[in-house]
C-alpha cells in the first residue's frame, strides 16, 4: 500500500467533501480515488468517511485523523519547496576531480572566484592526472584534457590547449637543436607516464599524425617535474602550454619542432547526466567555460 499516496486521497476527499471532486483535483479517476480511501481505511481498522449517495462526511475518528494527517502533508509540503528552492540557489558541496598542473595553473584562481560569488557552495577537489570514475567514487564532475575514450559520460568542451616540445637554451647549445621529429633519438626526452603515449609523441607530418618514439632516462608522472627537468638543462620534454608558458616567457625554455606542433586539442569537463544536475554545478560548468574561453 502506497500510504503517503492514500492520506493524500483521504485529504482531498474530506476537505472538498466528495470522492468525483478530489478525482478531478488529482487528476484521477473517482475510482482509485475511493480505492486509495477503502485502502487506507483497511489499513487503520477504522472508518473514516461517511459514505451517502448525496455527500461524503468525516467521522469522529476522521476528523481527528485528519488533523495529524495534515499536518504530515504541510510539514512534507515544506520540506519538498525547501529541496526545491535549493536546486534554484547554488547551494551544497561539489566533489571535482581534474589535473593537478591545470588546477594549480589555472583552475585555481576560478574556483576562488566562483566561491566569492556563491557564498553557500562547498568545493572538494581531487587532484590528479589519472583517470578517475565518476560515477563510483562520486564525483559531480572531471576536467579531462586531450582525446577522449568512448564513455556513457557526457562532456563540454570548456577550452584549447598546445603540446609544445621544448628544451633548456644551454641544453640545445650543448647537445643540438633537432630540425625534424626523427633527431630526437640523438636528445635525452624526458617523458611524461601517465599518458599511453608516452613513449612516443604526435607530430603532424604532411596532413597526418604521426607518432616519433622517443627515449629518456627520466619518467615522471607530473608535468611541472618534467617542466623544472628541462629548465635545469637535462633534455627535452613535450608538455602542455599552461604547464611550459612561465617558462617560455622567462627565456628558462625554448621551443623547438614547431612546424611539426600538432593541432590544438580540448580541455573537456566531463559529468554523468543533464537531468539530475543540481543548479550549483550547472553553474560551475558555465562559469568554467566563460573563464576558460581565451
Amino acid at each position: 500500500m502506497d500510504k503517503l499516496a492514500n492520506m493524500k486521497a483521504f485529504a482531498t476527499v474530506a476537505k472538498g467533501g466528495s470522492f468525483a471532486r478530489a478525482g478531478q483535483q488529482m487528476q484521477l479517476a473517482t475510482s482509485v480515488v475511493s480505492k486509495r480511501v477503502k485502502d487506507l481505511e483497511e489499513h487503520l481498522g477504522i472508518l473514516l468517511l461517511q459514505r451517502t449517495t448525496r455527500r461524503v462526511s468525516l467521522t469522529e475518528a476522521g476528523y481527528n485523523y485528519l488533523e495529524q494527517v495534515q499536518r504530515i502533508l504541510d510539514e512534507l509540503e515544506e520540506v519538498e519547496e525547501s529541496i526545491r528552492s535549493q536546486s534554484q540557489r547554488a547551494v551544497g558541496e561539489i566533489k571535482i576531480g581534474a589535473p593537478l598542473s591545470f588546477t594549480v595553473g589555472k583552475l585555481g584562481p576560478i574556483f576562488s572566484e566562483f566561491l566569492n560569488l556563491y557564498p553557500e557552495v562547498k568545493i572538494k577537489t581531487f587532484l590528479s592526472d589519472k583517470k578517475i570514475d565518476l560515477i563510483a567514487e562520486g564525483y559531480d564532475i572531471a576536467i579531462r584534457i586531450g582525446s577522449l575514450s568512448d564513455s556513457s559520460l557526457i562532456s563540454k568542451r570548456i577550452a584549447h590547449c598546445r603540446r609544445l616540445v621544448c628544451a633548456n637554451p644551454e641544453y640545445l647549445q650543448r647537445m643540438g637543436t633537432p630540425q625534424r621529429p626523427g633527431d630526437l633519438y640523438q636528445h635525452h626526452c624526458l617523458i611524461y607516464s601517465n599518458v599511453q603515449d608516452g613513449k612516443s609523441w604526435p607530430f603532424h607530418i604532411d596532413g597526418n599524425i604521426v607518432y616519433q618514439p622517443i627515449e629518456g632516462r627520466f619518467n615522471s608522472d607530473n608535468g611541472d617535474v618534467l617542466c623544472e627537468a628541462a629548465i635545469a638543462g637535462c633534455g627535452i620534454t613535450m608538455l602542455p602550454n599552461f604547464i611550459v608558458d612561465k617558462a617560455l616567457a622567462l627565456g628558462q625554455l625554448v621551443t623547438v619542432l614547431e612546424e611539426y606542433e600538432e593541432p590544438d586539442f580540448g580541455v573537456y569537463v566531463l559529468y554523468p547526466n543533464r537531468r539530475h544536475m543540481s543548479n550549483r554545478v550547472r553553474l560551475l560548468i558555465e562559469f568554467l567555460a566563460e573563464s576558460l574561453a581565451e
